[in-house]
């Protein structure tokens, strides 16, 4: 797909929408502080008014707008992808700057544990560092399942390039069927990540 620019009503920010990515991930691989919590189309906390341009909806039903942000004509920038050079209208805050960029890299799947009946970690490795913050997650793209899925680390950022998620078998899902019972060692998946805001502050409360 072809790369498009966006730009922020009332502000000199701009970012490139490369491939694949959504609004929102374009904004938070380029340090825009675009406010999110889910990215994934449930919370609302990423709607945008979209002032010039056109976009393809990858979710036209998502939950996190309520009928009056659909009279209103605001879109979610977790569900939408740019089709040209956007004009939109929001709010970058601080606190959204991802504190480690976000990025695309393939992973290989390299062994699991069983921990549960139905609960297993799956180990990715891939090259360079694994940097990321406890608490955050990761968006997989596992081979033949459209959609990616999120996962949260289970392990803590290494210079090895490992991944772990610990994942819960859901009866009849396509994602953790896939995982369970037809992912073989040396498979690629697709990790994308970090993201999230509930990663570990240090210092934490003082009396």
């Amino acid at each position: 797909m072809a790369n498009h620019r966006i730009s922020l009503e009332g502000n000199s920010c701009e970012f490139q929408q490369e491939g694949q990515d959504t609004v929102l991930r374009a904004a938070l691989r380029a340090g825009v502080g675009f406010p999110y919590e889910c990215n994934s189309g449930g919370c609302g906390s990423c709607k945008f008014d979209l002032l010039e341009g056109e976009i393809e909806n990858l979710w036209p039903e998502a939950p996190g707008l309520t009928e009056r942000d659909r009279r209103k004509n605001y879109l979610l920038a977790c569900q939408c992808r740019a089709t040209s050079d956007l004009k939109i209208k929001m709010r970058p805050a601080q606190e959204y700057v991802p504190p480690i960029a976000p990025q695309r890299r393939k992973a290989t799947f390299v062994g699991s544990v069983d921990l549960t009946h139905d609960i297993r970690e799956f180990r990715f490795v891939a090259e360079g560092v694994a940097d990321f913050l406890p608490g955050q997650y990761a968006s997989l793209t596992i081979p033949g399942i459209e959609s990616p899925r999120a996962y949260s680390m289970s392990n803590l950022a290494n210079a090895q390039g490992e991944w772990h998620f610990q994942v819960r078998r859901v009866p009849s899902g396509k994602a953790t069927e896939r995982l369970f019972h037809k992912l073989a060692m040396g498979d690629e998946v697709e990790i994308d990540g970090p993201y999230g805001l509930a990663w570990l502050r240090e210092g934490g409360c003082r009396s």
